[in-house]
This record gives C-alpha cells, sequence and structure tokens, in this order.
C-alpha cells in the first residue's frame, strides 16, 4: 500500500509507527499534523508509547525539532504531578548546537549511561540536569519524561565524555 501524508497521519494518531516511510513523507505528514486545529484525533496514551520507542527514529527522519514539538504538544496527554529535576544523556554534537533531545529521566545513573555510552558514539557525550516544571512536561510513561526543552530551567551541565 503506498502511504500518503492522510493515511501515515491517521496512523501515527492510533500510535502506530511505519518505519518504511522516508523521511520527507513524513516532514510532510508532521507538518499535516502540526496545522491539525483539533487534538480529538491523537489517542495520547498510545502516540506516549510510539515516542518512547520510535521518537529517536523519527526525530532522525524529520529532523526539525520545532516542528516536532508543535506536534508533540497536541499529541501527548500531558502531566499533573509535581515538578522535578531530570537528566539526560546528550551527544555533545547536538548539544552545541542547541538540540536537545526530548526525553528525560529523574535516575543521574541511567542518563550517565546513554551520555559515555550511546550518546557519545560520534562525538563524545554531556551529562545534563535541568530543573523540569509541570508544564515543560507533556508526558511520562516508565520513569521517561518527554519534555518541551525550551521550557526547562536551571540546565546545567555535569559531566563530559570522551568520544567512543
Amino acid at each position: 500500500m503506498t502511504q500518503t501524508v492522510q493515511s501515515l497521519a491517521k496512523q501515527f494518531c492510533m500510535g502506530s509507527y511505519v518505519n518504511a516511510v522516508d523521511a520527507p513523507l513524513w516532514r510532510e505528514t508532521f507538518n499535516y499534523l502540526s496545522q491539525l486545529k483539533d487534538d480529538s484525533a491523537f489517542q495520547k496514551a498510545k502516540i506516549a508509547t510510539l515516542w518512547m520507542q520510535y521518537g529517536g527514529d523519527l526525530r532522525a527522519k524529520i529532523r526539525d525539532d520545532d516542528l516536532i514539538l508543535a506536534v508533540l504538544r497536541k499529541a501527548l496527554p500531558g502531566y499533573n504531578g509535581e515538578g522535578l529535576n531530570l537528566y539526560r544523556g546528550e551527544c555533545w554534537f547536538l548539544f552545541d548546537q542547541h538540540q536537545i533531545g526530548f526525553c528525560w529521566t529523574p535516575s543521574q545513573t541511567f542518563a550517565t549511561s546513554y551520555a559515555k555510552g550511546l550518546n557519545a558514539v560520534d562525538s563524545g557525550g554531556v551529562l545534563l540536569r535541568c530543573y523540569a516544571p509541570t508544564e515543560a512536561i507533556l508526558a511520562m510513561e516508565n520513569n521517561v519524561f518527554v519534555c518541551d526543552t525550551s521550557r526547562l530551567l536551571r540546565l546545567t551541565t555535569l559531566e563530559l565524555f570522551p568520544k567512543l
């Protein structure tokens, strides 16, 4: 079946990820989704699960964090808990370009494993800490918090790790 923007958007709204779709179609689909006026089409809990599993793949394909954030603000269920300190292990190259990822954890140990492991492969890694007020958190699942990075406070670099 040939994918169209509308069919891919419908699948995404139902919480399904289609890997065999090229980057331009995913970008077009996110542009389409960002313009939806009504967010009732989004099955928000399912999309949160989809994002936790495939968000990195989608981010690499779409390559537009502002566009992704516009969709995630509509598509994710939100968060009603207290604000909290969170950590992220980020790739130094992305951090240096102000492209900090969306997923954060309250576990410094878990974030450190990413900072000196997977996210250190291309350019080295950086361990980050921030305070995420309630309004910055778009979803939480399995102790992973999807955040609007523009709303994070007191972003601090804790440690740098060499390139692997």
